[in-house]
């Protein structure tokens, strides 16, 4: 996962390494409240701690034949989508994140699932989004990125299978439907466009809901 909105890599894993935890998207909410009220509500919010989630990872972290989630390269099977913050995070952070899913300390995961850094953060440290001429911030460089209008965004995630048990292919399935060829990216379902402020105090823009409502 790598280009414009793709997984915070190079700075995700340092900060993973070297502070208490990744930065939690309750931050970004401070700013950008709608958008974050929004994203609390979907499945990306609980992508590391629900139950059907908790559930599968310890099955399938026994399967694997690392009932104690020894082996960080199987637990990143499941991690690279469920934690992508996670991708460039040494073996001890990767265990101990292992360990607190399998000891359901949701808590303690927070900051590692879908949240705001894993899809709008760049290595380098701006933020990008669609939306075109962003506003100058004292708290981070923004910019536009086009990436975040095309399907093959969210392909990052949702086409991945393990070479072991099948997973997510939902965006194999878009490819065949008729929704892709009338033109329809998965955004146009699943982040409906709105009218509002994209930061508090900013001006009116076009906005995309950040529920992402779907099938599950």
């Amino acid at each position: 996962m790598t280009g414009a909105g793709g997984v915070f890599l190079a700075r995700a894993g340092h900060a993973a390494d070297s502070r208490p935890g990744p930065v939690v998207s309750a931050r970004c909410g401070a700013c950008h409240v709608e958008h974050y009220r929004e994203w609390s509500r979907s499945f990306h919010a609980r992508s590391l701690t629900s139950e059907d989630f908790l559930d599968t990872f310890a099955r399938y972290i026994e399967f694997r034949g690392t009932p104690k989630g020894q082996d960080p390269q199987v637990s990143m099977e499941c991690f690279s989508c469920h934690a992508p913050l996670l991708a460039n995070a040494g073996r001890d952070v990767i265990h101990r994140v292992t360990a607190l899913a399998l000891a359901r300390a949701i808590e303690s995961l927070d900051g590692y699932e879908v949240g705001c850094v894993a899809c709008h953060a760049e290595p380098n440290g701006a933020f990008s989004g669609p939306i075109e001429h962003p506003q100058t911030n004292p708290f981070h460089d923004s910019k536009f990125s086009a990436s975040y209008k095309e399907g093959a965004f969210c392909a990052r995630c949702h086409t991945w299978t393990s070479s072991n048990i099948p997973c997510s292919d939902v965006y194999s399935d878009w490819k065949r439907s008729r929704a892709a060829k009338q033109g329809k990216t998965c955004q146009h379902c699943h982040m409906t466009e709105r009218n509002g402020a994209a930061a508090a105090g900013g001006p009116g823009r076009k906005l995309h809901n950040h529920v992402f409502p779907g099938g599950r």
